[in-house]
């Protein structure tokens, strides 16, 4: 292993990373038991497991998945703002290769992307259940 090797600095592998991506996730499994908890009381109200009235019920759940979506929305931006500081000091250090930037790139995309499309079927969740009473 040549000196250049030994001083390379592997940022897209570091707890910088990671810790960002055990955050987000963290936060994403509250949203999960926000949206599980959802649906489960408004299935239950529905069966007539409770009694609550159809429009209660669907008030309650629509509220559980907006505070399921801010949670999530909440997680996506410091989520952003971690790996935006870790790839502009990846771009700032003279030993982070451009892989490295690549990589970083792709993993903050991919999960605002999966983030995205949580939101966006939490949204029509809200939407059938507002329209199937």
């Amino acid at each position: 292993m040549t000196t250049k090797e030994k001083e390379k600095v592997y940022l897209a592998y570091s707890d910088s990373v990671f810790s960002s991506e055990d955050l987000l996730s963290d936060w994403i499994a509250v949203s999960g038991v926000l949206l599980t908890t959802s649906l489960l009381f408004y299935h239950m109200s529905r069966v007539k497991s409770l009694k609550v009235k159809p429009f209660i019920a669907k008030i309650i759940s629509i509220g559980f998945i907006i505070v399921s979506t801010a949670y999530l929305l909440y997680a996506l931006y410091p989520y952003t703002q971690r790996m935006n500081f870790t790839i502009n000091k990846c771009k700032s250090m003279d030993n982070c290769s451009k892989d490295q930037l690549i990589t970083l790139s792709i993993l903050k995309k991919s999960y605002l992307f999966l983030g995205a499309l949580s939101v966006l079927f939490q949204l029509l969740i809200v939407y059938l259940v507002i329209y199937t009473i």
